[in-house]
C-alpha cells in the first residue's frame, strides 16, 4: 500500500497511516520490510478513515465550538484559542492534510477501479471525491483543485498546485456526483462490502447519498447564485430522487476494538482524559427553555443539581464548582473519562439534515411547495429517531412519547410558521437544525450558521479578542504558507467564504 501522497508539498505513506481506528484493515501478516501493493480493498476504507478522523476531531471541535454547543472548561486550557477567535495556522494542518490525504487516496482509488472496469468502486471514489472537497473548500475557501492530486509523475509532478475560486471547486463537485450518477446502477465483478465503511457496498444507499449531496451543494449556493441553485435543484427533482433517509445515514462507526476508538475520543485519551470540553449556554439555555429531551443526548447532566447547566461561550475565567456545569455526553463522544465515547459515529450526513434540506428546497419554492411544514417535523422525529435508544436510555421513557410531549408542549421552536414568510420559515428550519447537529455534526452545524444566519440568538465569545465578529473561516495551514509557491497569501478568520453573503 505505499504511494506517495503529494498534495502542494505535503508528503505521506498510507503504508504509515497512524489513525487508531484503521488497524482493522491494516493489521495484515505481511512482512513489513516489503512494500504492498494497493488494492481497491485497501485504499477505500483508508481513505474514508482520514475523511472520518478529519471531520469527527478538529473540524467536529471547531465546529461545536463557533457554533456554540461546547467552550472551554474553566478547568482545562487546551481550547482558549477558539473561545478567543485567535487559532494560528498551525491548528488547522492535521484536517487539511488529512482531507487531502483522502482526496488523494479516492482519486487512486478511482484509477485503480477504472483500470480493473470496477464501476462501483469508481462511484464511491467520485462520491467521497466531492463530498470531500466540499469540506475543504466550505473552510477554507479558495483551495487546490484542479491541479491538486498530480505529484505523482504519472499525473505531470505538480507540487505546487494552484488554487481556484469556491465557484470552480463547486462546479467540480457537481461534475463528480453527475459522472458517479452514470456508474452507480454498474454489475461488476469485485464489489465493494465490509470493506466500504459507510453503506457496506449497498449502491442503492450511495445514490441517496449523491441526491442528497447534490441538493446540499445547491442550497448552499442559493444566494450566491440563486437562478443556479433553483434551476440545478428542479433538475435533480425531475429525476424523482430518493434522498436519505431512516436508516442511510451516512456515518462511519468506532467501537469494535481498543484499538478502534471514535478518534475524537482517541484525541482525548492521548491528552491525559482532560476534559477540556463544556456544554455552552448557549445552547443548553435554549434547549431547556423548549423542554427539550435531547439534552439528555447531547450532554450530561450536572452532578451537583442534576440539571443541565452550560456555562457562557468563552467564559473560562470563570471558576464554578466542578459538578456544577454539564459536559458534552458519550454520545457525541465528548466525555473524555466515559469508555463510552470510543462508540460515538462520526457524521457525514444523516436523516435528519436530509430532510432539513429538503424542507428548505420546499420553503424556497424550489420542489415540493407546500411540503415544508411536513417535512421539518419529519426532519425534527428523525432526529429523535437516529438517537431512540439513546434518549429511552438516559431518561427511561420511550422515545415516542419524549416526541410527542415535544411537540405538542407548546416549545417556540417546536410551532412551525406554516402561513409565514420565507424568512421566518428558514428561521425555523435552521434553528430546529441547529438543534438538531448538537456536537454530532458540528462542522456542518458552523457552515449552516454562517450561511444561513440562524440561530440568530450566538452571541460573541467572552473571551474574543477581535471585537464583535464570528470565525468565518479556516485558516490556511502553514505548510502552503512556507511550502507552496502558489499559495494566494492569508485570508483572516473574518473573511467570508464565497456562499457567505451574511
Amino acid at each position: 500500500m505505499k504511494k506517495n501522497i503529494k498534495t502542494g508539498i505535503v508528503l505521506l505513506a498510507l503504508s504509515t497511516l497512524t489513525m487508531t481506528s484503521c488497524q482493522k484493515f491494516l493489521d495484515v501478516n505481511t512482512n513489513p520490510n516489503v512494500a504492498q501493493s494497493a488494492t481497491l480493498k485497501t485504499l477505500l476504507p483508508a481513505a474514508q478513515l482520514y475523511v472520518g478522523t478529519a471531520v469527527g476531531v478538529e473540524m467536529q471541535v471547531y465546529g461545536s465550538f463557533w457554533a456554540q454547543y461546547w467552550t472551554q472548561n474553566p478547568g482545562a486550557s487546551q481550547f482558549h484559542f477558539l473561545d478567543q477567535y485567535a487559532p494560528g495556522q498551525d491548528q488547522f494542518s492535521t484536517s487539511w492534510t488529512n482531507l487531502y490525504t483522502a482526496e488523494e487516496n479516492f482519486y487512486q482509488l478511482y484509477k485503480l477501479a477504472d483500470s480493473q472496469k470496477s464501476k462501483q468502486y469508481m462511484a464511491i471514489a467520485l462520491l467521497m471525491q466531492a463530498y470531500t472537497f466540499q469540506v475543504i473548500t466550505d473552510a477554507w475557501g479558495d483551495v487546490p483543485f484542479k491541479k491538486a492530486l498530480k505529484a505523482q509523475y504519472s499525473d505531470g509532478n505538480i507540487v505546487n498546485p494552484k488554487y481556484d475560486s469556491q465557484l470552480v471547486v463547486y462546479n467540480g463537485i457537481l461534475a463528480y456526483i453527475d459522472s458517479a450518477n452514470k456508474l452507480l446502477s454498474a454489475t461488476d465483478p469485485v464489489t465493494p462490502g465490509s470493506d466500504d465503511l459507510i453503506y457496506g457496498g449497498v449502491m442503492n444507499q450511495w445514490k441517496k447519498f449523491s441526491n442528497t449531496l447534490k441538493l446540499k451543494v445547491y442550497l448552499r449556493m442559493s444566494k450566491v447564485n440563486p437562478a443556479a441553485a433553483q434551476a440545478g435543484i428542479a433538475a435533480l427533482y425531475a429525476t424523482s430522487p430518493a434522498f436519505i433517509d431512516a436508516g442511510d445515514d451516512a456515518f462511519i462507526g468506532y467501537g469494535y476494538n481498543s484499538a478502534n476508538k471514535n478518534p475524537l475520543y482517541a484525541d482525548e485519551v492521548g491528552l491525559g482524559s482532560v476534559q477540556n470540553l463544556i456544554g455552552s449556554k448557549t445552547c443548553i439555555d435554549s434547549m431547556n427553555s423548549n423542554n427539550d429531551p435531547r439534552l439528555n443526548v447531547f450532554y450530561e447532566m450536572a452532578s451537583a443539581t442534576s440539571t443541565f447547566v452550560g456555562i457562557t461561550q468563552g467564559n473560562y475565567q470563570a471558576t464554578p464548582p466542578y459538578g456544577t456545569y454539564s459536559i458534552p455526553s458519550t454520545y457525541v463522544a465528548g466525555d473524555a473519562q466515559a469508555g463510552g465515547s470510543t462508540k460515538a459515529p462520526v457524521n457525514l450526513m444523516t436523516s435528519y439534515e436530509s430532510l432539513f434540506l429538503q424542507a428548505e428546497a420546499s420553503a424556497r419554492g424550489y420542489a415540493n411547495p407546500g411540503m415544508d411544514s411536513s417535512l421539518f417535523y419529519k426532519a425534527i422525529t428523525a432526529n429523535f429517531n437516529y438517537y431512540s435508544t439513546q434518549l429511552t436510555t438516559a431518561t427511561g421513557t420511550p422515545t415516542s412519547t419524549l416526541l410527542s410531549t415535544y411537540l405538542t408542549g407548546g416549545g417556540y421552536w417546536t410551532t412551525y410558521p406554516s402561513t409565514g414568510t420565507l424568512i421566518q420559515k428558514l428561521r425555523f428550519i435552521g434553528t430546529q437544525k441547529w438543534f438538531a447537529m448538537c456536537g454530532n455534526q458540528g462542522f456542518e452545524s458552523w457552515s449552516e450558521c454562517r450561511r444561513t444566519g440562524y440561530p440568530d440568538f450566538l452571541i460573541y465569545s467572552k473571551s474574543s479578542i477581535i471585537g464583535n465578529s464570528f470565525p468565518k473561516r479556516f485558516l490556511y495551514p502553514t505548510s502552503e504558507s512556507t511550502t507552496n509557491s502558489s499559495y494566494p497569501g492569508l485570508a483572516p478568520l473574518t473573511s467570508k467564504v464565497w456562499w457567505d453573503l451574511l
